[in-house]
């Protein structure tokens, strides 16, 4: 019997490595031949996991004829059976050409085009509503570091400016806030002012992953931040066994056609509310953790037939950035100490101190 194949994007190994590398160790573990995509030669190229590895301008050019040209040779000189986009911008584009890939009988693994504008960050407060239990931060979308500075003292500072892709920062002043600004809009917009001025939230971070087929949940997992980094990246963090966010995709499921997919919804719960700040319509870089732990999720949402139960974690474990290299089942006394770095300490807990502040004494 021929390998499935699957095509896998988004394989960055530069800053902290992207979803895609987790996605290919899971279809790898599950018996597929991968093929690995992306739009700079910053990639792995490790055989282990990867059949061929392609460097295409066309994710970012937005060239389609081109795109799928390439997308028929893959399928006529590998087989291509499955496309797993693992970056927000790269589902959007890859849905724009779901009929030409249904054509070629090649299923693209993403949420329906009409759910991805309403999981956009702007559009997040129209897809979650505001009822007891689930809801978003106070935000809003703007185009001048005046609305920014009007908006974010009508909510009190400290306040998070985040850029509609990615970046995220904490801001304490009016001096902060026009800083990241102006950084987030170099970085991601040409200069362009561009961001999302978002209520500052303190609690507990609670993820999950859902994985959907045939508009059913058949896979769920939950994990909590424990350390974080400047960006809001999880560097550590705890697999569960809770299932505190499963009312909220039930409802998402029932009124939106998430198709065949997986989706990471981030939240902050603080008392007995959760805020929803961020929902991506694909994996997140943890997903290879909870495969460590019994639930292949790129597996499950491949398999044919109409699976009735959910799919869940075999048991608990901690994990870092780098899940291959780094599992645990128990740190104790780490839970409630883990925060944030900033200076690229891979550990630093709550009452520990650089080296480097003895050179001040």
């Amino acid at each position: 019997m021929n390998k499935k194949v699957a095509l896998v994007t988004d394989l960055k190994v530069i800053d902290s490595p992207q979803a895609g590398l987790g996605v290919a160790r899971c279809l790898k573990a599950a018996g597929f031949k991968v093929v690995g995509i992306d739009d700079t030669p910053f990639v792995t190229q490790n055989k282990d996991l990867f059949d061929k590895v392609f460097c295409w301008e066309e994710i970012r050019t937005l060239n389609f004829d081109s795109l799928i040209k390439k997308l028929i040779d893959i399928k006529n000189t590998y087989g291509l059976d499955y496309i797993f986009p693992c970056y927000d911008e790269t589902a959007i584009l890859f849905s724009f050409i779901k009929d030409k890939l249904d054509f070629l009988g090649i299923k693209l693994l993403v949420p329906s085009r009409d759910v991805l504008k309403k999981l956009r960050k702007e559009n997040l407060p129209n897809i979650i509503g505001d009822d007891s239990k689930y809801c978003t931060p106070k935000r809003e979308v703007i185009n001048s570091i005046e609305k920014a500075k009007k908006f974010a003292n009508s909510i009190g500072f400290p306040v998070i400016c985040k850029g509609l892709t990615k970046s995220a920062f904490i801001c304490k002043n009016e001096n902060d806030l026009e800083q990241n600004i102006k950084r987030i809009s170099d970085i991601w917009n040409g200069g362009e002012i561009a961001c999302i001025i978002e209520e500052y939230v303190t609690g507990k971070y609670v993820n999950c992953i859902a994985a959907m087929q045939n508009k059913k949940i058949i896979g769920f997992v939950e994990m909590q931040k424990i350390g974080l980094d400047q960006n809001g990246a999880t560097w550590f963090g705890k697999i569960k066994q809770t299932e505190e966010l499963l009312p909220l995709v039930w409802k998402l499921v029932s009124e939106n056609d998430f198709e065949t997919s997986i989706i990471e919804i981030e939240t902050i719960k603080k008392e007995d509310k959760y805020f929803v700040y961020e929902i991506n319509p694909r994996t997140p870089a943890w997903i290879y953790a909870p495969f460590l732990l019994g639930l292949n999720l790129p597996e499950l949402i491949t398999k044919d037939g109409s699976k009735k139960d959910i799919s869940f974690v075999k048991e608990e474990a901690f994990f870092g950035r780098e899940v291959k290299d780094f599992i645990k089942k128990d740190i104790q006394g780490y839970e409630e100490k883990m925060n944030f770095y900033s200076k690229g300490a891979a550990y630093k807990s709550a009452g520990y101190k650089y080296p480097e502040l003895l050179l001040d004494l």
